[in-house]
């Protein structure tokens, strides 16, 4: 889903900014909210807007402080890649979702294939 580490902000750093906020917030759906709104201004800024994608943003910061819970010896986006690969792989969402296309782009759908872990 155009996920994949295109140009200077690609999956990775994705995941590292998500972690910072993480670090700085006590809410995860405080987290996922000032993830969502600086990603789709900077998405805006570099005019490609379309780019932006509102369920996947989310279930990523959720997914990441998941991960921080049940595994707290992990400090790191790439310590956790170790103990949790499928963290790094960019197209995980489509484990979860059948449609991730037109509504889920623009507002939060719970999964239809599995629940969020």
């Amino acid at each position: 889903h155009g996920t994949h580490d295109e140009g200077h902000f690609g999956h990775h750093s994705h995941l590292c900014f998500g972690w910072a906020v993480l670090d700085e917030t006590e809410d995860v759906e405080d987290a996922a909210h000032c993830v969502s709104l600086t990603i789709r201004h900077v998405a805006q800024l570099g005019g490609t807007p379309d780019k932006y994608h509102e369920t996947v943003t989310i279930f990523w910061v959720r997914l990441l402080d998941h991960l921080r819970t049940t595994y707290p010896g992990a400090t790191t986006v790439d310590e956790m890649g170790e103990v949790y690969p499928d963290l790094l792989d960019p197209d995980l969402p489509d484990r979860y979702w059948s449609d991730l296309d037109g509504e889920a782009r623009e507002h939060w759908l719970e999964p239809d294939l599995q629940p969020m872990p």
